[in-house]
């Protein structure tokens, strides 16, 4: 798992990616083929045949005409099709200082808002969940991967948003390169469109277990 902080004064949602511009960044983009690791990834999770959301993702950009959402989720998207993976997008910009990001089987009990929704759902037990740890212990989840993947409403991107973390999670057959791949990426669908973040690597703290990962805004 890799993560970063992407931080700017301005709105990083301005402006979209047209469709001339995402046909042709993809087009320019060699596709890893990732489907394997996160099937495999999906079945360690006890949810074997459950089609990847990367996987997911490709089939929609291609079955249907792309319409940007804007900026740093557009860049987002674009990473994701080319990673073939699914890649968290999140804003932080209120989280609590000294806060850490976590990755870990859900213990059972915890609950998530879905992104474009209202009412929170329980999370099994085993399923996979990261979220941020705050220096009291609570832990809020940012995103839930099993049968389905969901994003906490609480943290989705917005134009007011000043504070993003991108996590990509990998899987267990990838190299340190096919994470690396998601910022390079992003960085590049940025540029292009002349949004200007400050991006900073989330440090690895091996000091806890479960491998939290400081965030500093």
């Amino acid at each position: 798992m890799r993560a970063w902080t992407l931080t700017a004064r301005c709105p990083m949602t301005e402006p979209a990616l047209s469709a001339a511009a995402a046909t042709e960044l993809l087009a320019l983009s060699p596709r890893e083929d990732s489907g394997a690791g996160y099937r495999k990834l999906l079945a360690t999770l006890g949810h074997p045949g459950t089609t990847p959301a990367g996987e997911r993702l490709r089939r929609l950009v291609a079955q249907r005409p792309w319409r940007g959402h804007g900026g740093v989720i557009d860049a987002v998207t674009i990473a994701s099709v080319v990673l073939g993976g699914g890649i968290g997008l999140h804003d932080v910009t209120d989280i609590p200082d000294g806060s850490t990001v976590l990755v870990r089987r859900s213990p059972g009990g915890e609950r998530i808002v879905p992104a474009f929704s209202s009412r929170s759902r329980p999370v099994p037990s085993g399923d996979l969940t990261y979220g941020l740890r705050a220096p009291d212990g609570t832990f809020t989840p940012l995103a839930w991967l099993g049968r389905q993947d969901s994003d906490s409403a609480d943290h989705q991107v917005t134009a007011s948003s000043r504070t993003v973390c991108v996590i990509a999670l990998g899987h267990p057959d990838d190299d340190p390169r096919h994470t690396r791949t998601a910022i390079t990426t992003i960085d590049g669908v940025l540029r292009r469109l002349g949004i200007h973040l400050d991006i900073h690597p989330v440090p690895d703290d091996h000091s806890t277990a479960g491998r939290p990962e400081r965030v500093n805004k």
